[in-house]
């Protein structure tokens, strides 16, 4: 079944040029583009998208604003904000609103594509930068549980296997481990591998 991706951006030739890539890769499909968002609301609701990849401003909207709504009309959606703006109170509203992902346009397609498969797989893509700058503004840490793949990836860690190894192991590349570290440590509070099997093993996760 395919993951139905639903673009919300007001450069059309942007989100039209994205959703050509996307319409390429067969476990995707483009769930639909909107320019504005009343036209993302309205696709929320009839398009029933997997994921929402959200230009943060759009006309009449941001996206903090935005998120509850399309939340609320398409509950199992998971949302990334893709965005020009790299300010960090739009990368705090964002994080706040609760999204899954966070990229700024300036990253490769590569990134964006990885982005698209971590977050459809149950993820969150955040880098180590916007997770560092948001901590440093607010003070709060994500507090979320780790996922499945976070946990099968801790347990590798825990055998000693490098990233490469786990990569190979999971058939997922270096850079989707990297992303899954980045979140594994924000989520323990850890600022090495060591540390966050450490405190892993501590919380008895590695147990279950």
């Amino acid at each position: 079944m395919s993951i139905r991706v639903l673009l919300v951006d007001d450069h059309f030739l942007f989100a039209d040029a994205l959703g050509s890539v996307i319409r390429s890769l067969p476990e995707y499909e483009v769930a639909g583009i909107a320019q504005s968002g009343a036209q993302a609301i309205s696709l929320a609701r009839t398009s029933r998208p997997d994921v929402i990849l959200l230009d943060y401003h759009l006309p009449g909207y941001d996206a903090a604003d935005l998120i509850p709504r399309l939340r609320s009309l398409s509950p199992g959606a998971r949302i990334v904000v893709l965005t020009s703006d790299s300010s960090d109170g739009t990368l705090v509203r964002g994080l706040r609103a609760g999204v899954e992902g966070y990229l700024t346009k300036e990253r490769a397609l590569d990134d964006v594509l990885d982005a698209l498969r971590v977050v459809a797989s149950g993820g969150r893509y955040l880098t180590d930068e916007q997770l560092a700058r948001s901590h440093a503004i607010t003070g709060e840490g994500t507090g979320d549980a780790l996922t499945q793949r976070e946990l099968e990836i801790l347990r590798l860690l825990a055998q000693g296997k490098p990233s490469d190894g786990i990569a190979g192991e999971l058939s997922i590349s270096e850079n989707t481990v990297r992303t899954h570290l980045q979140n594994i440590f924000s989520k323990l509070g850890a600022h090495s591998k060591l540390e966050a099997v450490t405190t892993a093993n501590a919380r008895g996760l590695l147990g279950r």
